[in-house]
């Protein structure tokens, strides 16, 4: 067990020889076509897997063999890895081998028409832009969920115009008795990033009108993988002109005045939505649900699920399921008096 492993608080015990353990099922299953590299392994057996045990993925024919690192497990009879380095389309084989014991797995990848390749390297660098009057879950609903994913896999950094302490509050709490943050960067001294993410708030409502976050938001957005948002950030991309043609959604209960501030195609009915590079989710703790998507589009869907059990996070995986879709619009008439109220205090 190495430092590298994803999770730190999950690691693979030893356990006594093994002699007629089976494998039971895996990730990626016998025969399984894949559209995308494999970016994490799952293997189940009958019986605790040997802390002797190695699993390597190769190539058929020619090219590199992809790196398997971060072995570890999960329960009692699984092993876990993850997947690192380049992998073309093509023939793989999963091998596995412990106590002399020995097995494989035989799968394909085979990225369809229009497929865009997230080329990045571990760590992934997450920016969540902070501002006054950013919902406290938007925030740190995501950061919860990015930071189990453990710091060789990802980082988060907190931006914001600028750096210093920033306020987080509800629409509901007294912003001079709201707790601060402490965000590092500036808009100008910005890391580079590879997913940004935009969460909402009241304060979405006078942020709107800042051109300085309009304009960093353009030039973030442009250069990352992944482009997120949570609640209200949503209406932050479409002023910026971001969301145009791109499918979206954000907080039900003021969805007509996220439409109003730009042109996208809006998903009412959606607790979250992936439109190519763009993850927007609907109201606060819909962004953990959007978070956990964010880590399967780049670590895989075993990575997210490992994430949410080991926080006690029941995750919705259906990004179309959204309960709240019954409150939309229920806030659009207080918009003007909750803004007025922000900035008044």
């Amino acid at each position: 067990m190495t430092a590298r492993n994803l999770f730190l608080l999950i690691c693979l015990v030893a356990a006594p020889a093994v002699l007629s353990a089976e494998l039971e099922r895996s990730y990626p299953a016998q025969g399984e076509v894949l559209e995308a590299p494999l970016k994490s392994l799952h293997l189940w057996f009958s019986e605790a897997p040997a802390a002797t045990a190695e699993v390597k993925v190769l190539k058929d024919g020619e090219g590199p063999a992809p790196r398997v690192e971060g072995l570890h497990s999960m329960g009692d009879d699984d092993l876990m890895a993850w997947v690192r380095g380049e992998m073309p389309d093509g023939q793989y084989r999963l091998v596995w081998s412990m106590d002399g014991q020995s097995g494989e797995v035989s799968f394909s990848v085979k990225r369809p028409d229009g497929y865009v390749e997230d080329r990045w390297e571990p760590p992934l660098d997450i920016g969540i832009v902070l501002y006054d009057g950013a919902e406290p879950l938007d925030v740190f609903g995501p950061l919860e969920m990015w930071m189990n994913a453990g710091p060789d896999n990802i980082r988060v950094h907190l931006i914001a115009e600028r750096a210093g302490p920033v306020v987080l509050t509800t629409t509901s709490y007294p912003r001079a008795l709201a707790p601060r943050i402490e965000a590092p960067y500036s808009f100008d001294t910005a890391p580079d990033l590879d997913v940004l993410m935009v969460p909402g708030g009241v304060g979405t409502l006078v942020e709107v009108d800042n051109p300085r976050m309009l304009a960093f938001l353009r030039k973030a957005a442009a250069d990352v993988a992944v482009a997120a948002s949570v609640c209200t950030g949503s209406a932050l991309y479409a002023r910026a002109g971001l969301l145009d043609g791109v499918a979206a959604t954000g907080n039900k209960v003021f969805f007509d005045y996220l439409v109003a501030q730009g042109p996208a195609d809006w998903q009412p009915e959606a607790r979250w939505v992936e439109s190519g590079r763009f993850f927007t989710s609907s109201g606060v703790s819909a962004g953990i649900d959007m978070s956990l998507a964010v880590i399967e589009r780049f670590f895989g869907i075993d990575a997210a699920r490992m994430v949410a059990v080991s926080t006690e996070y029941e995750w919705n995986e259906d990004p179309a399921r959204d309960p709240f879709t019954a409150y939309l619009n229920s806030a659009v008439p207080y918009v003007d008096a909750l803004r007025e109220r922000f900035e008044a205090q």
